[in-house]
């Protein structure tokens, strides 16, 4: 799998994201979600400053896992869209996990318990050892509806058919932190809060294996503050590698 990836007529190019590409990938990640993810939304993340730090913090560490992708408008230069992920593996100790501990912003910890929570009321992945996890998805509102999410989502998943099945090329395999490389994740899984990802995921061949009604999830003793307008669903969904 190549490190650039021309789409549509050669207008747009899909790139892994590497170092050069953190700090433009983590402002598109970083000011999107913010302003329209539901779990942002629902803790009120941008009224703290510190949380909105601790945000950018984590967005960029899932980005030095070396498995995430942005699209670039070869025109301008401009990254337009991106797809951040990691892989987990319940089993072992990893740096996501330990890099959330250290957070102290009230408002990032209730995001952080919102998504804990959310995991907890439903063992999806009992009989899964590792699975890749799409995190955030994005796309800059000028460039909607050109399926620039679709094919950041379908590359993602060839990529981690590549890693399920120990055949990412030499020169991308060696380019990823230890804690990647030991991974084969046996399948993809995204919780998709709007419905441009429950679009996108289900058009790329995902299943939805659980499906909460915005209200459900205030019983999981999680204190969601605002809601999107006009969502009534969040979806777990996943595909198998």
């Amino acid at each position: 799998m190549k490190d650039c990836t021309a789409i549509l007529d050669g207008e747009f190019e899909i790139l892994r994201v590497t170092p050069d590409l953190y700090d433009d990938t983590e402002e598109i990640l970083a000011r999107i979600s913010l302003d329209q993810e539901f779990g942002c939304l629902a803790t009120r993340l941008k009224e703290s400053p510190l949380a909105v730090s601790e945000f950018r913090i984590l967005i960029r560490h899932i980005l030095t896992l070396g498995i995430s992708f942005a699209i670039r408008h070869v025109e301008s230069g401009r990254i337009v869209a991106a797809i951040a992920c990691l892989v987990y593996n319940p089993s072992r100790e990893s740096s996501y996990d330990n890099l959330e501990k250290k957070f102290r912003s009230p408002s990032m910890l209730n995001y952080i318990r919102l998504f804990d929570a959310i995991d907890e009321s439903f063992d999806l992945y009992m009989d899964i050892n590792s699975w890749m996890e799409v995190e955030y998805l994005v796309t800059l509102p000028e460039f909607r509806c050109r399926g620039l999410a679709y094919y950041l989502c379908r590359h993602t998943m060839d990529f981690g058919k590549l890693m399920a099945h120990g055949k990412l090329p030499p020169e991308v395999f060696h380019q990823l932190p230890v804690e990647m490389q030991i991974e084969r994740p046996e399948a993809v899984s995204t919780f998709a809060t709007s419905f441009y990802s429950q679009k996108c995921g289900i058009k790329v061949g995902m299943q939805v294996a659980q499906r909460w009604h915005i209200s459900d999830l205030q019983s999981l003793g999680v204190n969601i503050i605002d809601t999107i307008e006009g969502l009534e669903y969040a979806e777990l969904q996943i595909m198998s590698l």
